[in-house]
């Protein structure tokens, strides 16, 4: 209430009140006021709950609420025990061995788990750096060697630290023949170079993988390396030389992320989310930085094209979608952003976990409606736990068997609860989220490709976001583009379980002298499968092992 209308209301007369003829009208305004007085401090107790909640509260998305737990709220205790005996979800927590004697979970033995040290990994190099004996091996009187039965060893896990090796390539070049065969032919022979990742650069493919892998998989900016890691190991660089390489890199690399981007195209099925990335206005030298956006697209699991590529736009609208996903008209898996939506010929997909977000966010103000509505959710996620082993037709038909009608109660329920909250509060924007991206939600029912959420593409925005900590901001739009193409490879390698130093050293190798066609062979699955192959005994080596 403003002090204009406080002065008003304090220099009202009650008596002259009661007698004005305007008497229903001037109750029917203090009503709306009062009423708007009320929402207003409503709002802002949420608000301040919810900013505590963020501050001081649980960071964990999931559910503090079983989804069968019965006694989510005193005042759903009731309804969720006839649910539970009507669905018969309920078991019996006893049961009876052979001999008639009951038993319980608490009273069975638990399984112990192992003692001792755990063997170290068998792929690391190993050395052996002394040879412990018997000060006296022979007989004192007939000076006979006393016979070895067997040489225990002993493991200890080492580190030998970083250190700058200078690769030496001897270049022999041969003079003329003493003979006068050839009046023409050359007086001086000289072989050709190999190719080099960075031609006529000075760094070897060792030294440009820790520095690339050292800022987009380790997040070490480029001014730590420069100050701490390359110059603890005794070389001497500057930024601009060390991100003039790291540009260098991703031009090498830039063939395989676009091989990639167009593998995505031809998909059915794909996952998107953007993040914010602080950038650098070199026009305006001293001024605020400027915020650039990553989109990043992921091909999903058994896919052809299971990849993850980052792209950099100056701009968080519809624009930037658009152009990377050009004739792309398959179903796209987003949180719900506008931008998407306005793509056309592309079927949306929803992410529930967005929407359960929303009703934990909105728990300390809205307690019975939200864990409702957690609690539902929840059910979904019990059947998605056990469609995880299936095939895309079977996921299809358990979802359709079990979580239609979940959808359905959780559908019924928002409805009836959405009249009874204010639009603005917290709990009012989770019920509209929810029913606006219904359609959106509920796609992965008719479709055992989709995941029910988005989280295996925000999981991978955490790496930017620890990133962005650390080297802050990119310096120009180049350096954004570079950094798109790099956390593309990594991240592309890294869903393979590969070793993201030789696979990323083998491709730099191959890509600074390739051949036509084998581009594809670089990709992070045919690299994997290439390395199995080779790894894996033929019959002939089997056959030549056991003779």
């Amino acid at each position: 209430m403003s002090l204009t209308q406080q002065y008003e209301f304090d220099s009202i007369d009650t008596k002259a009140m009661l007698d004005s003829p305007e008497l229903p009208e001037m109750l029917a305004a203090l009503l709306k006021l009062y009423r708007t007085k009320c929402q207003s401090e409503e709002r802002q107790q949420e608000t301040i709950q919810s900013l505590l909640d963020r501050l001081y509260g649980r960071k964990s998305e999931k559910s503090k609420y079983h989804a069968d737990q019965k006694l989510l709220l005193p005042e759903l205790l009731e309804e969720l025990i006839e649910e539970a005996i009507g669905e018969g979800e309920t078991e019996p927590c006893d049961t009876k061995d052979a001999d008639g004697d009951q038993s319980t979970d608490k009273t069975k033995p638990k399984r112990r788990g192992g003692h001792g040290r755990s063997k170290l990994p068998s792929h690391i190099e190993r050395r052996v750096v002394e040879r412990i004996d018997i000060d006296a091996p022979n007989c004192e009187t007939c000076d006979a060697e006393r016979p070895i039965i067997r040489v225990e060893e002993s493991e200890r896990l080492n580190y030998i630290p970083a250190k700058a090796i200078v690769d030496v390539t001897e270049v022999v070049i041969r003079g003329p023949l003493p003979c006068i065969c050839d009046s023409d032919a050359p007086k001086i022979v000289r072989p050709e170079l190999p190719s080099r990742p960075i031609d006529r650069g000075m760094p070897g493919v060792e030294l440009l993988l820790s520095i690339v892998i050292g800022k987009f998989f380790y997040h070490l900016p480029h001014y730590r390396q420069v100050t701490k890691t390359l110059k603890d190991a005794g070389i001497s660089l500057s930024k601009q030389t060390v991100w003039d390489w790291t540009r260098k890199t991703a031009e090498l690399l830039e063939p395989l992320w676009e091989l990639m981007h167009q593998r995505l195209l031809t998909l059915d099925h794909l996952a998107a989310d953007e993040t914010t990335t602080p950038m650098v206005d070199r026009r305006r030298p001293g001024s605020r930085t400027k915020t650039t956006y990553l989109w990043q697209y992921r091909g999903f699991e058994g896919g052809d094209a299971p990849y993850t590529v980052f792209d950099f736009a100056l701009t968080r609208a519809h624009a930037a979608p658009k152009a990377f996903l050009g004739e792309f008209d398959g179903t796209l898996l987003t949180d719900g952003y506008t931008a998407y939506r306005s793509l056309p010929g592309i079927t949306h997909a929803g992410c529930m976990a967005h929407a359960r977000r929303k009703f934990d966010e909105a728990m300390a103000t809205s307690p019975v409606i939200a864990a409702r509505a957690v609690a539902l959710i929840g059910k979904l996620y019990q059947v998605e736990d056990k469609c995880k082993s299936m095939d895309a037709d079977s996921r299809r038909t358990a979802r359709q068997r079990e979580s239609t009608g979940i959808l359905l109660r959780l559908r019924l329920f928002l409805e009836q609860e959405k009249h009874r909250v204010m639009p603005q509060s917290k709990i009012g924007g989770a019920i509209t989220y929810a029913l606006n991206q219904w359609d959106a939600l509920c796609r992965f029912v008719d479709d055992g490709r989709l995941p029910i959420d988005n989280n295996a593409v925000e999981r991978e925005m955490k790496a930017i976001a620890t990133g962005r900590k650390n080297w802050m901001f990119f310096g120009s739009e180049r350096g954004g583009r570079a950094a798109a193409i790099l956390y593309s490879i990594i991240a592309s390698a890294r869903r393979h379980d590969l070793d993201t130093w030789q696979y990323l050293g083998d491709i730099l190798r191959r890509l600074a002298d390739l051949t036509p066609g084998e581009l594809e062979s670089l990709l992070p699955d045919a690299w994997q499968r290439d390395q199995e192959a080779k790894s894996t005994p033929t019959a002939d080596q089997l056959s030549s092992k056991a003779a």
